[in-house]
C-alpha cells in the first residue's frame, strides 16, 4: 500500500510520507528515492496506510486520510472526520509514536594556519529536539576553542534549554528558557539566566517565518575575577525580549536570524545580548553546509582583579559541515 502526492504543477508521486512538519515533507518516492521539500508545493495527498496527523488546538488523530487544498479527511477507528487544512501543523508516518518526534543536529568546524602565524580555532555544536504539534522542547551546546602562537585566545562554552507551548497558529508560550555561559575571556564562569514568557508568530508565510517574544527571569552571574568593591556572584532580575526569522529560499537555501536581549533592571550594566544568523545550504538529506555569525555583547563589564575590562563586543564567523537525523 502506497502513498499518492500530487504536487502543485501537475506531477504525481507514488511513495511514502515520512513526515511533515515546520512546513516541509519528507517522502519517500519509489523512483526518486528521497525528497525532502515544502509543503506548500503538495496539491493533494492520498494516504490508504495510518498515519498521525496533528492540528491546532492540541488534536492529534491517527487514521488513513485525504489532503485536499482546503481539507484534511481522516478515517478513524470511529468514523471519518474533517479539518481545514491550514489547521494541520504535522504529519507522522504510522500510529503515534514516541520515537518520531525526535530529531537532532551535530556540527564541527575547523580552522588552522602554520607557518609565520600559528593559530587554530575548533567550533561545535549540537541540538536535540522533540517537537510534536503541541509542543516543542529543545537543548543544545555550542562550543569554540582558539590558539595562536602556542597560547589559548578563545574558550567559550554556550548551552540553551527551552520548552515552547504552541497555543494556537498564532500564540505560543514559554514555560521555560535557560542559557548558561561560560567565557574565558568574557571573564564570565559562569552566567546562567533561566525565564519564562510568551511569543507570537507576526508572520508563518510560505517563505518567511518571523516570531517576537518576551520574558522575565533571574540572571546569576560569577566572574572569574573581580576588582575590589565588585559583588561576585551577582543575583539580578531581567526583562528579556527575542526575535526570530527564518527565510526559505529554495528547498535547499535556507538563513536564520535571531536576537536576544536581557535587560537587567537591577544592574543595568549587565545587560547582555546574543545574536547570530545562520545560513545553510542542504548538500544531501542529511548533511548541510553552514555559515554562522555569532555577536555577543555585555553592556558595562566589570574590571578584572588586575584592573582589566573585558570588552564589551565579541564576533564569531563559523563555516561548518552539519549532520542532521530525524
Amino acid at each position: 500500500t502506497k502513498d499518492w502526492l500530487r504536487l502543485t504543477s501537475g506531477e504525481w508521486l507514488k511513495g511514502e510520507v515520512h513526515w511533515m512538519r515546520e512546513k516541509d515533507i519528507e517522502f519517500d518516492s519509489d523512483k526518486l528515492d528521497l525528497l525532502n521539500f515544502s509543503w506548500s508545493k503538495v496539491s493533494e495527498l492520498h494516504s490508504p496506510r495510518i498515519n498521525t496527523y496533528g492540528f491546532e488546538g492540541r488534536i492529534v488523530i491517527a487514521g488513513r486520510a485525504v489532503v485536499t487544498k482546503e481539507k484534511v479527511i481522516i478515517e478513524t477507528a470511529d468514523g471519518v472526520v474533517t479539518y481545514p487544512r491550514d489547521q494541520l501543523l504535522a504529519i507522522l508516518e504510522g500510529a503515534e509514536r514516541e520515537r518520531n518526534w525526535w530529531s537532532t543536529k551535530l556540527a564541527v568546524g575547523l580552522s588552522a594556519n602554520a607557518g609565520n602565524t600559528n593559530q587554530g580555532q575548533l567550533n561545535g555544536s549540537w541540538n536535540l529536539v522533540r517537537a510534536d504539534p503541541q509542543t516543542r522542547s529543545v537543548i543544545s551546546y555550542t562550543g569554540t576553542f582558539g590558539y595562536a602562537n602556542q597560547e589559548q585566545n578563545v574558550n567559550r562554552h554556550l548551552g540553551e534549554a527551552g520548552v515552547t507551548v504552541y497555543y494556537s497558529r498564532r500564540l505560543f508560550f514559554s514555560p521555560l528558557t535557560a542559557q548558561l555561559l561560560n567565557d574565558r575571556f568574557q571573564n564570565l564562569k559562569l552566567r546562567a539566566t533561566p525565564g519564562a514568557g510568551a511569543g507570537v508568530h507576526v508572520f508563518d508565510t510560505k517563505k518567511v517565518e518571523w516570531d517576537l517574544g518576551g520574558a522575565l527571569g533571574y540572571q546569576y552571574t560569577r566572574f572569574l575575577s573581580t576588582a575590589a568593591g565588585v559583588e561576585n556572584p551577582q543575583n539580578d532580575g531581567f526583562i528579556s525580549f527575542h526575535t526570530y526569522a527564518d527565510f526559505d529560499f529554495t528547498d535547499d537555501v535556507e538563513l536564520k536570524i535571531s536576537w536576544l536581549t536581557n535587560v537587567v533592571y537591577t544592574q543595568i550594566g549587565l545587560t547582555n545580548h546574543i545574536g547570530t544568523a545562520n545560513f545553510s545550504v542542504e548538500i544531501t538529506d542529511i548533511f548541510d553546509l553552514e555559515t554562522t555569525f555569532n555577536f555577543y555583547r555585555t553592556e558595562r563589564p566589570p574590571p578584572r582583579a588586575d584592573g582589566s575590562v573585558p570588552k564589551r563586543n565579541d564576533y564569531q564567523l563559523i563555516v561548518s559541515l552539519a549532520l542532521e537525523i530525524g
